[in-house]
């Protein structure tokens, strides 16, 4: 696949120049230059490569213009940005520390090793303190910036399918509406959703940020609610710092993580969520002419989008028991039988991102997926609610817009 780019600009990573379309994500251009594996595993140095594409997996981190730790998913490309492998002795390709894995096949516990033996359990703790840092520290120190406060009427923090429906829904009854998520655009998993099935919402969403009428929606990427303190929002914007904002209305649509399998090899570059190659799919990303995709119980619906849209694909409606591979998936073992793979994209059951509705007093149900949130009529306290995968929600657009409209109704 060639992608055709609109407004092209020049990336360098450890050196090399790659193209990419100006404010996409870097993660997205570096795998679509047929580089997967973008980083190393702390401990053992082991390749490691971009998973999810939504800031929950360590698999993109990167030291970008001399910072350390950048997530490079939710990191805008723009001409001239330098990337870097960190916490690598050696190359990205060639990490003379992979070497603890072949004396320490089975793992080690580095707390513990040489313990009691004077002053060998010192140097090896020294050592071990250096073997797993996560980058050099930054080139220069950042400014301090002051924490502002803040009121507003309506907070919606998402901007997934049900963070946009509750945004319009809350706006057309007069509503004055803001909504953060850390992503560089909306949509969330309307993004993935390769059958369209949110297209219409995303346009009127969209459509509504640009209006500079009365009572216009607001729109804040990049920008990350962190934590919740009582009715005080902890929120972090990458450009402009650290508030704390206090919403007569907070609306929670933090949607899921994806579900990840245990299986040998699960964590080899290549090896990505569904949604995540759908997403990517959507950007002309190829991940090469051998996708495996793998939906296991309770799993969907973007595997089969991706499957269905994505030439080549094979669809296998189980899940995997290993994968073949180092630097790259090369194998894929579905009990005794074997498939040639260039990624494999694993959809299973998505878990609730349950952590802002604990800290705002949600009641929470464990099961086999991860936490659940329990919340009757979508209200969590006065003045809070949530929507979307948070408490179930189907991802249908119907579905979507009856919650939207209740909520609109019955928030203060």
């Amino acid at each position: 696949m060639t992608r055709s780019l609109r407004d092209p600009v020049i990336v360098r990573f450890d050196g090399d120049a790659i193209e990419a379309e100006r404010g996409e994500p870097v993660a997205a251009a570096l795998i679509a230059s047929g580089r997967v594996a973008l980083a190393r595993s702390p401990k053992f140095h082991r390749p490691r490569g971009p998973s999810c594409f939504r800031a929950a997996c360590d698999g993109c981190l990167a030291r970008v213009d001399g910072v350390p730790n950048v997530m490079t998913c939710l990191l805008p490309a723009r001409d001239g940005m330098v990337i870097e492998a960190q916490n690598t002795l050696g190359s990205r390709e060639t990490d003379l520390l992979r070497m603890t894995d072949w004396f320490f096949p089975q793992g080690m516990n580095h707390h513990e090793l040489f313990a009691g033996v004077p002053g060998v359990q010192q140097v090896m703790q020294a050592f071990a303190r250096r073997v797993a840092g996560l980058g050099k520290l930054p080139a220069k120190p950042s400014a301090s910036r002051a924490a502002e406060r803040r009121e507003v009427d309506a907070l919606v923090v998402g901007a997934g399918p049900s963070g946009m429906s509750a945004a319009l829904a809350l706006r057309a009854r007069g509503r004055a509406v803001e909504v953060v998520t850390d992503a560089l655009e909306p949509g969330g998993s309307a993004l993935a959703a390769l059958d369209g099935r949110f297209d219409a919402l995303l346009a009127k969403f969209v459509e509504c940020t640009q209006k500079t009428a009365e009572n216009p929606l607001k729109l804040r990427c990049r920008t990350t609610a962190a934590a919740l303190y009582g009715d005080d929002v902890l929120v972090v914007d990458a450009a402009s710092g650290a508030e704390v904002v206090r919403a007569k209305t907070l609306v929670l649509a933090t949607g899921a993580h994806d579900g990840v399998l245990a299986f040998e090899g699960n964590d080899v570059p290549g090896v990505m969520s569904a949604r995540a190659g759908a997403w990517l799919l959507r950007l002309g990303v190829d991940l090469g002419a051998r996708v495996v995709v793998a939906v296991s119980e309770g799993g969907g619906p973007f595997g089969e989008m991706y499957a269905a849209s994505a030439r080549g694909a094979t669809l296998v409606r189980e899940a995997p028991t290993a994968v073949a591979g180092s630097a790259r998936v090369k194998k894929v073992r579905f009990g005794k039988r074997a498939l040639a793979a260039s990624a494999l994209l694993v959809d299973a059951p998505r878990a609730p991102a349950y952590e802002l509705a604990e800290q705002a007093g949600a009641k929470l149900e464990h099961e086999a997926r991860g936490y659940v949130v329990r919340a009757p009529g979508g209200k969590i306290r006065d003045g809070v609610f949530a929507v979307g995968e948070l408490v179930g929600t189907a991802l249908d657009a119907k579905a979507v817009a009856k919650e939207a409209e209740k909520l609109a109704l019955s928030a203060p």
